[in-house]
């Protein structure tokens, strides 16, 4: 009941933010052989993810509406929170601090964007099948002969199962030495290293099948410094702004009270000195970590539970190696885990002592978690309401008054979203899909003029920003400057030269020109196209297609 009924208000959410590109209007749910995903990235285009791909075209097969994603990830959060409650069983030895640990786990509102955004589903799995291998690999250490080999192998199957679910999950290595130290404290090092090696050997398959499909072990080309600044800085400025996103965590999972979709360039500032923040945030961590090391030996289970904050952020964190994102509660999924089992252990503790205060607190706090996901939940249920969330949560950040301005603009409010979109301009000039928002916004209104120069000023900004070319060739086509029209797509066609859009269009300029060799030249090598389109993109090349072809009759 506390895992499903603060989410059951999601259901009703439509596909939103990253939902649309990577399930949606994306070409691969509706693939016609669907173990090809072991074989392709998963969108957008860097990251290997087969097991979720398979969910989706799953479900898609079964319902292409949001309502059968978000029950299903509903249902996946449910499993996880029984296996939390099993495996705080184990480590905390003592079942109420178990209870209110799986308890806080399944209401807690930091799982909202999991939970009720679908594109989720990737740390549900993965959360899912690490807990099954820590779950299984305890059970191993308990049995003998056959019944050991099978709970062992079973947990080396739920670890790749995991790692085919989502990258972050190799950190489940780390966690499996947590959990052999915790339960069988006595081994020694030759046991404990002979354990692990099998799943080190998994990792590193998993690895190299990842560097055969994807090309390479981390991202083939650095985020954009919109998505992550600290991509483009030194590795002090990353170390320290990392740091200070950690503090950030760690708050958030005390007191989740603003919580946004997006922390884009600007809402986390970056670190460029050791300010205050940096420093604050080192000590207080550093304070955390001495405390942690110190109950190794009286409190085992805060140790276990720190461990478990820790190793799953370790890959996430961007200290390491810079990832796809400066922050995002996404990936606080597995590492909330040992926030739980911390305050379900101390709630224990406080029950041993003041039973009823210890209760009553853990009430309150169910009650106040529980109410902030049924108020965060209904911030997913469409684009509008998401973006307009984010803006309110983060307004420094200029990708959220983006995506809340082509939420205005697709319910045909044009003035507020051009607001928005110049509001993203002054957080981030670079930002050129703002300044082609402003003029696609005044094409909308008739204003075709405007809608050009806001085009070129596009191109000013980002001169391979394709969407732009396109634009200005479809406005000169209609005003009857055909060849300038042709080489603004020719132009496009330099920075994409697959793009359908363009190639299509290409040829209906050539086919007005005159040009019919040249026209069905293009055609031919749109036939060639080998990037997947979505359904809305494809009936429209094909409309043209056919209106191209019956003009060259």
């Amino acid at each position: 009941m506390l895992a499903v009924l603060p989410y059951l208000n999601g259901l009703d959410g439509d596909f939103v933010f990253d939902d649309v590109g990577v399930i949606r209007d994306n070409p691969q749910i509706q693939r016609d052989a669907p173990l090809a995903v072991f074989a392709t990235t998963y969108e957008p285009g860097a990251l290997y993810r087969p097991l979720t791909m398979l969910t989706y075209i799953a479900n898609a097969r079964l319902d292409r509406g949001a309502r059968g994603f978000h029950a299903v990830n509903i249902a996946l959060h449910l499993a996880v929170s029984l296996l939390v409650l099993a495996l705080a069983r184990r480590l905390l030895a003592a079942p109420w601090a178990a209870f209110a640990a799986a308890a806080l786990f399944a209401v807690h509102p930091i799982h909202s964007e999991a939970v009720t955004g679908i594109v989720g589903r990737a740390e549900l799995l993965a959360a899912l099948g690490g807990l099954a291998t820590l779950l299984a690999f305890a059970r191993a250490l308990d049995a003998r002969g056959g019944a050991r080999r099978a709970w062992y192998a079973g947990s080396l199957v739920a670890f790749a199962l995991a790692l085919l679910a989502k990258e972050s999950a190799f950190t489940v290595i780390g966690l499996v030495a947590v959990v052999h130290w915790r339960l069988a404290p006595r081994d020694r090092l030759v046991r404990r290293l002979a354990a692990l090696a099998p799943f080190v050997a998994v990792g590193l398959a998993y690895l190299g099948l990842r560097l055969l499909v994807v090309g390479s072990l981390g991202l083939p080309v650095p985020p954009g410094a919109l998505d992550n600044p600290l991509a483009h800085t030194d590795a002090p400025t990353r170390w320290r702004t990392a740091l200070i996103v950690l503090w950030d965590y760690l708050s958030l999972l005390t007191a989740p009270l603003r919580l946004s979709a997006d922390y884009s360039l600007a809402a986390v500032p970056v670190a460029t000195d050791w300010n205050t923040r940096a420093i604050a945030a080192l000590l207080l961590l550093a304070g955390l970590a001495g405390g942690a090391l110190l109950a190794v030996r009286r409190a085992p289970e805060l140790a276990v539970a720190a461990a478990f904050i820790a190793i799953p952020l370790a890959l996430t964190a961007n200290l390491v190696f810079p990832i796809g994102t400066i922050k995002a509660e996404r990936l606080l999924y597995l590492p909330s885990v040992g926030w739980c089992l911390a305050a379900g252990w101390l709630l224990a503790a406080l029950a041993a002592q003041r039973a009823r205060l210890a209760h009553a607190l853990l009430a309150t706090l169910l009650l106040l978690f529980a109410a902030r996901t049924l108020v965060r939940n209904a911030d997913w249920h469409d684009e509008l309401t998401l973006y307009a969330a984010t803006v309110a949560a983060v307004p420094a950040s200029a990708k959220a008054h983006h995506n809340y301005a082509v939420a205005l603009e697709r319910h045909a409010e044009t003035e507020a979203a051009i607001v928005h979109y110049r509001r993203a301009l002054d957080l981030y000039p670079p930002y050129a899909a703002a300044a082609f928002g402003i003029g696609r916004a005044y094409a909308l209104r008739g204003d075709e003029a405007a809608a050009l120069g806001w085009y070129q000023d596009a191109l000013a900004r980002d001169a391979q920003f394709t969407k732009a070319h396109l634009q200005i060739g479809l406005l000169q086509q209609r005003r009857g400057d055909v060849g300038a029209a042709e080489a603004s797509f020719r132009a496009g066609l330099d920075s994409d030269p697959d793009n359908p859009l363009l190639l299509v269009n290409l040829a209906a300029a050539r086919l007005a020109q005159g040009d019919r060799a040249g026209a069905r030249a293009t055609l031919d090598r749109l036939a060639a196209v080998p990037v997947p389109m979505d359904e809305t993109t494809v009936a429209v090349v094909a409309q043209a297609r056919r209106e191209i072809e019956e003009g060259m009759r």
